[in-house]
């Protein structure tokens, strides 16, 4: 596992967005109304691009079906439906004032 810092801690309020890309991998750094949270920039229902979704409150709203993952546990609000999960959510780290991903 390797520690990769992604965005100064006191950069992000509520609303903030950020695409990411970490050892290959697609991510969006978002700020919800709970802090801030690390999910996989593809949503899992049918591929939008979270980085151009909306917050709302502690969620995040994918733009093409609307569909609405909670960004603590990334569960959709409509429930788990066959053939795709929760979205990823990664657990965030603190480091010399940075928010860092173990991956």
């Amino acid at each position: 596992m390797t520690i990769h810092r992604l965005e100064k801690a006191t950069a992000l309020t509520p609303g903030f967005k950020k695409p990411l890309e970490v050892a290959g991998r697609l991510f969006v750094l978002v700020c919800g109304e709970q802090g801030p949270a690390l999910v996989d920039r593809v949503c899992p229902h049918a591929g939008g691009n979270l980085a151009d979704g909306e917050i709302v409150g502690h969620r995040i709203r994918c733009p093409i079906h609307r569909f609405i993952f909670d960004l603590a546990t990334g569960d959709c609000a409509r429930g788990r439906r066959e053939g795709w999960g929760p979205l990823n959510v990664y657990p965030l780290l603190t480091v010399d004032g940075y928010l860092c991903v173990d991956l």
